[in-house]
């Protein structure tokens, strides 16, 4: 048998000394708040990113080539017994109330015409059509798959109404 002597000078693996679990366990604390600061930072980051986004979609919004930054693909709506009806589907945050003006200068061939556009960000869909010298921009909710006829378009709840001015581009909130 060995002596109390002899036991005590045989050294123990580091990994098994108490000091070292302390010291692995400090480590990960660190690691862990340190992430959650860095976290923070990316969302200070993209705080400021938004709002400098915000702040640049505002200024296009004011230019008359506001519309280009925007992919419309405008086509004909089945069974339309008009023919004058158009749609556009969009995934955007923008309100159409604000870019329908530019909207119309762009896409409308004839002020016969009536186009749906259906966002799908924001489940609406937004009719535009002409009223003398004003733009009727109303805005109702989506209904599932009304894209796809004529028959089912503009059947969602009315949500919003607004009258364009085509001459100053003034929006007035009907609803």
């Amino acid at each position: 048998m060995k002596s109390k002597k002899e036991k005590s000078s045989i050294k123990k693996p580091f990994y098994k000394k108490w000091w070292f679990w302390v010291i692995i366990v400090i480590v990960v604390l660190s690691a862990i708040s340190g992430s959650d600061s860095t976290t923070d930072n990316k969302d200070t980051s993209k705080e400021s990113q938004q709002t400098e986004l915000t702040q640049s979609t505002e200024e296009t919004k004011n230019t008359e080539s506001a519309i280009d930054s925007i992919d419309f693909t405008v086509s004909d709506v089945r069974n339309d017994v008009t023919g004058n009806w158009r749609k556009a589907l969009i995934a955007k945050n923008i309100k159409m109330e604000d870019y329908a003006l530019d909207y119309y200068k762009k896409y409308f061939k004839s002020d016969d015409e009536i186009h749906a556009i259906i966002n799908f960000n924001y489940k609406t869909t937004t009719k535009i059509s002409v009223m003398g010298n004003l733009l009727g921009v109303t805005v109702y909710e989506y209904v599932d798959k009304e894209e796809h006829d004529a028959k089912r378009l503009f059947g969602g709840m009315l949500l919003k109404e607004y009258h364009v001015n085509m001459d100053n581009g003034e929006i007035i909130e009907i609803q």
